[in-house]
Order: structure tokens, then sequence, then C-alpha cells
């Protein structure tokens, strides 16, 4: 199916996630992506293995950051590696990389060195901290970047100690989805203006845009985000509930004074609709301790299914507490297309995590899984025009 970017050509210095994502996301939707990995060491997002139960082992890291690309080997410490990642860059539309600040400018693959060969491209630079200031060339991983950025403050403002709860490269995820979005603007700009320019994102910028409401909160009333525990919950039409079946159900009530009749009918509980302690927001939110137990006794008598049925009958806002074995069979994800099915050359068919936005006219889609180590090098340096003598040659130098 065809891409809203089908025809953009990018080059992927990117390693691990903070940035790998960004061309997933872009491939997606019809960029032709072509991973440059050193020769020797490539990615080491290779090497990180799965760390589930036993079974089938796919390289889920690996695989999750780089499906649809073509993988080439370049070194690009060598003169020879570098003058056919030129080649390369002159007939590329976008280069995204993810090095520590310095190491693009030390290997001569820097911004300013690239727009003089080609003045429309597009360069991302994609950083733990930012390119300014005092830690800027500080490596960051997510749990890091979690924890600069006070997402990991902010999910446990609850908890009696910190903990990181996040994991799965929250931190790393959202940098590489603004990385993304700051190269779409840029090709946009394009477009219009037929310039290229420098983007820059980093881990931090894309933490603190994630947090924006309750970030700004502070910023400007000095207001810190409400701890919610689930006891005590000032609202306890906004909360979660064990069910009958040990599964979980939440409310949405962020109106409460709109729901609480409806709740109150259909948890046979309308003695307590006037009462004075539970009559209102502000009297439900001073006796929370005693309405949360009550409603935790009520719950626990039905199904989660059944309690759904009968809230929604009355307009309830709710939905289940799901957890990851849910959610390939949950309807909405099956009707909407949330998962893809690939193929994958040793292990058969696999399913990921599929496309969030939906496009009538040119959809896009992931096509195929992560490339083998350098499999595509000879056919990516075939398209500059290079002989099979000239790339045997290459190889035998170590620029590729």
């Amino acid at each position: 199916m065809q891409g809203p970017l089908d025809g953009v050509k990018i080059l992927d210095l990117t390693i691990y996630q903070n940035g790998p994502w960004a061309t997933v996301m872009l491939s997606d939707m019809g960029a032709d992506v072509i991973k440059v990995e050193d020769p020797i060491n490539g990615d080491p997002g290779r090497g990180l293995t799965p760390m589930g139960r036993a079974g089938r082992r796919v390289p889920t890291y690996f695989e999750s950051m780089n499906r649809n690309k073509r993988s080439i080997t370049l070194n690009l410490k060598s003169e020879e590696g570098r003058e056919l990642f030129y080649d390369l860059a002159k007939k590329s539309d976008v280069i995204i990389q993810n090095f520590r600040v310095g190491v693009v400018d030390r290997l001569k693959v820097d911004y300013e060195t690239i727009r003089k060969l080609n003045p429309r491209i597009i360069y991302a630079s994609v950083s733990g901290l930012g390119s300014l200031g005092p830690d800027a060339e500080q490596g960051v991983f997510d749990i890091l970047g979690q924890a600069r950025g006070g997402l990991m403050e902010l999910l446990s403002i609850s908890d009696p100690e910190l903990s990181y709860r996040a994991s799965g490269g929250l931190a790393d995820q959202t940098g590489a989805i603004t990385a993304a979005y700051g190269v779409m603007l840029a090709l946009f700009n394009r477009e219009r203006t037929g310039k290229g320019q420098h983007v820059e994102v980093s881990q931090l910028s894309g933490q603190l845009m994630l947090q924006a409401l309750a970030l700004n909160g502070y910023l400007m009333n000095n207001e810190m985000p409400l701890p919610r525990p689930r006891a005590t919950n000032y609202n306890p039409l906004f909360n979660i509930y064990r069910c009958k079946d040990d599964r979980w159900i939440a409310l949405g009530g962020i109106q409460p004074d709109r729901y609480w009749p409806a709740v109150c009918s259909v948890l046979g509980i309308e003695e307590l609709r006037e009462d004075p302690r539970f009559l209102e927001v502000r009297t439900r939110g001073e006796h929370a301790g005693e309405l949360i137990p009550i409603l935790d006794k009520i719950f626990a008598s039905k199904s989660r299914a059944e309690w759904i049925k009968l809230l929604r009958a009355e307009d309830v806002l709710c939905g289940p507490v799901q957890r990851y074995d849910d959610i390939p069979n949950d309807p909405q994800v099956i009707a909407n297309d949330l998962l893809v099915n690939l193929e994958h050359p040793t292990a058969g068919p696999i399913t990921q995590v599929g496309l969030p936005v939906r496009l009538s006219g040119t959809p896009g889609n992931p096509r195929s899984t992560a490339p083998e180590f350098g499999a595509h090098t000879e056919e990516v340096l075939q398209e500059l025009g290079i002989s099979w003598d000239r790339i045997a040659q290459l190889r035998d130098h170590g620029a590729i």
C-alpha cells in the first residue's frame, strides 16, 4: 500500500531505541530507511535478548525498533567508508543520528559537513539531554531519562519510595516519537521552501512534553500533581476496583456529580445518594476513605463484564484494566487494526504493535521484519552504481 512518505530516503545512524523507533514510524509510512551499522559491532540493540519466559525467543528489542529497514555496514572511521556515506547522503532526504553530542563532528558526518553536499537534507540529531549545557555530552538511557525528566517521581508520587516502574523504554520511546514529529515538520517546510535544516530533539525534551499538563501546573501555579492512592482517592468515581473474577474495572467519572446518581442506582446504594457525606464532589472527597470500602465490597459481588454492561447501560464511563494478554483479543484493537502480523524468517508469524494513525488515502503499513546484519549492503551500493569488483575491494579494505 502506498504511504505518504513513499519516495523519501532516510539514512539511519541510530542505535538502541531513542532514535530507531523514530525511523520505524517513518518507515511504516513508506520511507525507505537504510540502517547504517558499524561493520564490526553493528547496532548494540542486536545483542539484547528477550528476558521473558522460555519458549520461542524472537529478538524482541531489535525486531521492535527496526522493522521495514534495510541494513548496510559502513566504517565511518575510514576514508572510503565516509566517502560512501557522502554519496548516499547526496541522494537522501533525511539523516537521523543519536550518537553522543560531538561524535558525528569527529566522524565528519555532522550537519554542517553534509549540508554542503546536499542543501536539501533534513538532518535530525537525537540526544539524551540536548546539544547545549554542561551535561550535553552525557550518555542517557531510559532509567536516567525518566529520572531527570521527572516522570519517575510523578509515577511514584503516591508510593512510600521511588521505583522505576515504567519499564519498556518509555523515555526512549517518547524521545523517538518527538524526533519523528520534528522530521515531519522539516519535510513539510522543505516542500514549501526547498530548504533543508537541522532538527534537534532530546530524550529530556520529550519527557517534558509528555508531562506538559502536570508540569505546567507546577510552573504556572506551583501546584504538584495530586497523589491518587486507590484507597483514599479524592474522587472515588475516578478510580479502580477489583471485581468478583479478580479483574479490575476503571471508572472515568471526571464529572463525578453528573455520574453519582447513576452509580448509586446501578450499585444498589440509593440510600447513599443524598447522604450528606457523599452528596457532592467536595464531601465525597473528604469522606473518600469511607466510601471506597463500600464500593469495594459491592464491586466484588459481580464480574467485571457484568459491571461494565450495567454501568454502560446508564452511560457511566468505565472500562477494563487490561493485562497484556487481554490486548490481542480486545475488540477495539482488532476492529481498528492496531496490531500487525509479520512473517519472521526464522520464527515464523509474529505480531507487533501497528500504526497509531489512520490515513484514508495513503495509509502506509509495516511490511517487513528487522533486517539481518548488513543484509542490504551490496544492494544499496549497487544502487549507487558501484560494481561488484569495487564492492569486493571495499570489503577487503574494511570500509564496509
